[in-house]
């Protein structure tokens, strides 16, 4: 009887015990956050608002706004993020504040890897600085974004029509296609164009639709970094999954890589593998020991942009002929544009936009609709500052909403009505807009916006020139989408019925 006494008194200290570390866990919770933050959420203790974030974060974050204003804080895990979810927020930060917000997360899920990370989409500081430097640089010196590069834009699209072609009439999956030809405009990187069933670019888009699936918006080891320290948290942290997207995308872009590499001679520029290497043995001669052109780093910031050049323009180009064969008023206004202007017998310039309003309203609309993407990549504070009169502490996750700001009703009336015609003005000119802001803003704006833009005017206004799209199999596509660091169409189905 007494031992079973004893037991009962042991058992009830141990559970008072455990009430005390929860309740000493919770106080500490919510008695150690920094003070003076904006408004916002702690959540609950531990997990903070991870459970409630829902599978479309943008739209929940926009949610919150409106409770708790513009600029507001919550945690995900223990992690203590800023959610910048208007215009003026996201423009107080990554504007007027560029030089202290242009930090990236110190744990981000593409640094999850066994050596150092040596890319720049995830990077920051000198290496990253001189990296951006030198990729505007010869960007400028390849004539991205500029008419002399026009005509190598318009030969890849004459490829790629011929290939859609083969399948005019007929309901047939488009993204690959998209994908083979978009990744040939980036020929900066190895100034070579590759057949459409070449084995290395189809390793790597094949590499890069995977991560669709398996890459997480939200990594738990970035909110939950203890769990890293325990054994046998990988599945967990789906740290199988992130390490497979990073070395598949990485083997493939080697194998892209490699005959370019192969053909180099000190003091080539012709593209950017031989710019690099040129820069690498130029700086060599001077410092042994050099750590920013590095030998493996070609192969982390070659892949960066291949995926960063072909990837999010090709969805964004899927999502454009899903609109049009959701809205074929609108694809016939734009025709009707195209018609009018161009005609269908000569090839689209990218000076025709200058007359062609409603063509340009048109794919604005679908920048602001899709919001491809729609947090855009997480940034850091590298100090303590102070925005709109509340303190950010150093080294925190920073979240810009684009989707909030493409969404917001004060600015749009009526967001969810997908209407090209809310760009144009009462003379019918383009009525330009700094609202739309799908590259994000400030010194991490995407260094390929210019191409970007020639690209899908160029594209868009050729496939319409050329066909009209209607339901694949009469059956109305969908917009759903993979939700993601980037959101990925679903429906990748399309029927193109040629106007020719």
């Amino acid at each position: 009887m007494n031992n079973i006494f004893a037991m009962g008194v042991d058992s009830n200290i141990t559970w008072l015990w455990c009430i005390f570390i929860l309740l000493l866990s919770v106080a500490y919770w919510y008695l150690s956050r920094p003070k003076n933050l904006p408004p916002g959420t702690a959540g609950l203790p531990i997990v903070g608002y991870l459970p409630f974030i829902g599978k479309l974060p943008q739209e929940t974050l926009a949610k919150l706004g409106k409770r708790y204003g513009n600029l507001f804080h919550l945690y995900l895990g223990s992690r203590l993020v800023i959610v910048l979810n208007d215009y003026s927020a996201i423009q107080d930060a990554f504007v007027r504040n560029a030089h202290i917000f242009s930090g990236r997360p110190l744990d981000s899920i593409l640094k999850e890897t066994s050596i150092k990370n040596l890319g720049v989409i995830s990077n920051d500081g000198a290496y990253w600085k001189e990296h951006r430097r030198f990729i505007l640089s010869n960007l400028k010196n390849y004539g991205f974004g500029k008419m002399s590069f026009e005509p190598l834009i318009l030969d890849e699209i004459h490829q790629f029509l011929k290939e859609l072609k083969k399948n005019a009439g007929k309901t047939f999956d488009i993204r690959h296609l998209l994908m083979n030809s978009t990744g040939n405009n980036v020929n900066m990187v190895t100034g070579k164009r590759f057949d459409y069933d070449d084995p290395a670019i189809l390793q790597f888009n094949d590499a890069v639709r995977q991560g669709e699936i398996d890459l997480p918006l939200f990594s738990l080891a970035t909110f939950f970094p203890w769990l890293s320290k325990l054994p046998g948290t990988d599945k967990i942290l789906n740290r199988k999954q992130i390490r497979n997207y990073v070395e598949s995308t990485l083997n493939a872009a080697s194998k892209i890589l490699h005959t370019v590499i192969n053909e180099y001679e000190d003091g080539l520029k012709g593209n950017y593998i031989h710019a690099y290497l040129t820069e690498r043995n130029s700086r060599l001669k001077v410092k042994e020991n050099e750590d920013i052109f590095t030998e493996i780093g070609i192969k982390y910031i070659a892949r960066d942009l291949l995926i960063a050049g072909t990837d999010t323009t090709a969805s964004t180009l899927l999502f454009s002929l899903l609109y049009m064969t959701l809205n074929p008023e609108i694809q016939q206004k734009v025709q009707n544009e195209i018609d009018s202007v161009i005609g269908r017998e000569r090839q689209p310039s990218y000076n025709d936009r200058f007359n062609m309003p409603y063509t340009e309203a048109t794919i604005l609309e679908i920048h602001r609709k899709v919001s491809l993407a729609p947090l855009s990549l997480p940034h850091r504070n590298v100090k303590e500052v102070m925005i709109c009169g509340y303190v950010i502490p150093k080294h925190t996750t920073i979240i810009p909403n684009l989707w909030a700001v493409h969404h917001d009703p004060k600015i749009w009336g009526d967001p969810d009505t997908f209407r090209p015609e809310r760009f144009i003005g009462p003379d019918g000119k383009l009525t330009k807009t700094e609202y739309v802001i799908p590259f994000s803003v400030g010194k991490r704006a995407c260094v390929g916006e210019p191409l970007a833009r020639m690209e899908l005017f160029l594209y868009f206004v050729s496939l319409l020139q050329q066909f009209t799209f209607i339901p694949p199999d009469g059956k109305m596509p969908t917009l759903d989408f993979h939700p993601g660091l980037a959101s990925r169409p679903k429906c990748r189905n399309v029927c193109a019925i040629s106007r020719c």
